[in-house]
């Protein structure tokens, strides 16, 4: 595990980005959207506002400020059956949806850094 990357990941964040792949398959098994879980031009843009409009400036409180806005397209069951073949367990759905959407969202600012959208210091 952890050698899977998907476009503009560049590994600075996120150490494993299986749950990505496994989102896609489960999502396709279920006829569900798999594309729900690729970071997208609203989420650049999003961040990128997000760095000139504010003082934040920190990685963890970006990553915070840009997890609802991903949430609002992870699908709950799809995310929870994720978790369960990729952990094993159950966290439910709460957990698996919350879970997904950090790991896009530190994506997305990994590709951010990648495209010279902005760029990561100290972390």
């Amino acid at each position: 595990m952890g050698e899977w990357r998907p476009f503009l990941a560049s590994g600075r964040l996120v150490g494993d980005y299986t749950p990505i792949r496994i989102y896609q398959e489960v999502a396709r098994e279920m006829g569900r959207d798999p594309g729900s879980v690729v970071i997208s031009s609203e989420d650049l843009g999003y961040l990128r506002n997000l760095v000139i409009s504010s003082s934040v400036r920190d990685v963890m409180s970006l990553v915070s400020m840009l997890v609802p806005l991903v949430k609002t397209r992870i699908d709950p069951s799809v995310a929870r059956e994720v978790y369960k073949r990729y952990l094993g367990v159950d966290v439910g759905e709460d957990r698996a949806v919350e879970m997904i959407s950090e790991l896009v969202a530190k994506w997305c600012i990994e590709a951010a850094e990648l495209m010279g959208i902005i760029s990561i210091k100290g972390f």
